[in-house]
């Protein structure tokens, strides 16, 4: 009897006790992991490369803002010019482009230079986020290998509630695993709520899954055939009924550490930040547009909107969503990518300020300053804060 994990694995590769030795069908990497894979790998002396497999994304700090970050991508330019590899530069976030150009296929093994790459199980795929030196050695050999991890069963049923969206679903499990409950283990999602979902509504449930320290993650999907054998042992199961949960948010400083909105609202913010790999689909905008359609953002809180792809960006323009975000008083970022996420690029936090948050981490200094505060909610929970300027329960507005 095995997982779906499992299967997979054995599909792709061979499987030797607990090891399981796999072919790689992509080999992803951005503009901070990319630059250390480059060097690890022009220390081989053979310099095969399976460059039909590689995709490098520029994402991260795009355009440059620091005199560093542009070496490193002078650097990754030169590498994909003597390899003849395609590179997307200032096209979104590597993860949802991964996904939209049809490079995430059910069944297939994905490796990334970048922990949140396990996402790719909401399209069937297992995603194994490594270091920079496994990227290249999978340049090299288009190989990886890993222990076959136990499978934990997470099961949603019922309908959400008005005001509560697959982001809670996520917060919500990774309250109830921790942030180390995953910890060498897989994360199987299945269950009713999930069947009606697409892969956008998915992604926030399939990222979360790095917060709680899993190997990775999939999706049950019967149409492709991914399923468990029946009587399979998973090394833990929960259920969440998700007719049940309210509007959530993680408070400073761990995903983990999740109240209902009811209980920290009316907090001043000084910014909201609506995007990333997390939550910065078409779904997400559509969502965040419903709550600031006809309505202004507080001044004294900065609000920023970032797409997570082009394509997004401009089914956003085409439905009249980037009108109604600027109309807002909303700061929309160009071109699409990461940003202030990972408080590199646009939205650095000073010292003491308070910022709720869309993405999927809120350690310290994650977003800036050691000092500032984050909060973790779904895109309408931003939305609703960035008009009152407080921490605000976005039913009032739905």
């Amino acid at each position: 009897m095995s997982t779906i994990i499992e299967k997979i694995l054995k599909k792709n590769g061979t499987v030797y006790n607990n090891l399981a030795v796999v072919k790689v069908d992509k080999i992803m990497s951005h503009d901070t992991t990319t630059p250390l894979a480059i060097e690890a790998f022009e220390k081989f002396s053979d310099k095969t490369i399976h460059k039909d497999k590689i995709v490098i994304v520029f994402d991260h700090v795009v355009p440059p803002s620091f005199v560093d970050a542009a070496l490193n991508q002078k650097i990754m330019k030169e590498f994909c010019k003597r390899y003849s590899i395609e590179f997307y530069e200032s096209q979104g976030i590597c993860h949802t482009l991964m996904i939209e150009k049809g490079f995430v296929q059910p069944w297939k093994v994905i490796v990334g230079g970048d922990s949140h790459t396990l996402v790719y199980g909401v399209a069937g795929a297992i995603g194994l986020g490594v270091g920079s030196t496994d990227i290249a050695a999978c340049w090299r050999t288009g190989e990886t290998w890993l222990e076959i991890p136990e499978t934990i069963k997470v099961e949603v049923n019922g309908k959400l509630a008005e005001g509560t969206y697959s982001k809670d679903i996520a917060l919500e499990y990774v309250k109830e695993l921790t942030l180390s409950g995953g910890e060498d283990k897989a994360i199987e999602f299945c269950g009713d709520t999930l069947r009606e979902m697409d892969v956008y509504e998915k992604m926030p449930i399939g990222l979360m899954a790095t917060e709680c320290s899993a190997v990775t993650q999939v999706f049950q999907d019967e149409k492709n055939n991914l399923v468990s054998d029946k009587n399979v042992k998973y090394a833990k199961e929960l259920e969440i009924d998700a007719s049940t949960l309210e509007p959530l948010i993680a408070c400073p400083h761990f995903p983990d550490n999740v109240k209902p909105v009811a209980e920290v609202e009316r907090k001043e913010v000084n910014q909201v930040f609506i995007g990333s790999c997390t939550n910065g689909t078409i779904h997400d905008l559509r969502l965040a547009a419903k709550v600031l359609k006809n309505r202004k953002t507080n001044p004294y809180t900065r609000t920023l909107i970032s797409p997570a792809t082009l394509p997004i960006f401009k089914t956003a323009l085409k439905e009249g969503l980037i009108d109604i975000f600027l109309e807002s008083g909303a700061i929309v970022c160009t071109p699409p990518g990461c940003g202030p996420c990972i408080g590199r690029h646009n939205g650095v936090l000073s010292d003491g300020e308070i910022c709720v948050s869309t993405s999927n981490r809120n350690y310290q200094g994650r977003m800036g300053s050691p000092k500032a505060e984050v909060y973790i909610a779904s895109p309408a929970t931003a939305a609703a804060t960035a008009i009152e300027g407080r921490i605000t329960d976005p039913r009032r507005f739905l």
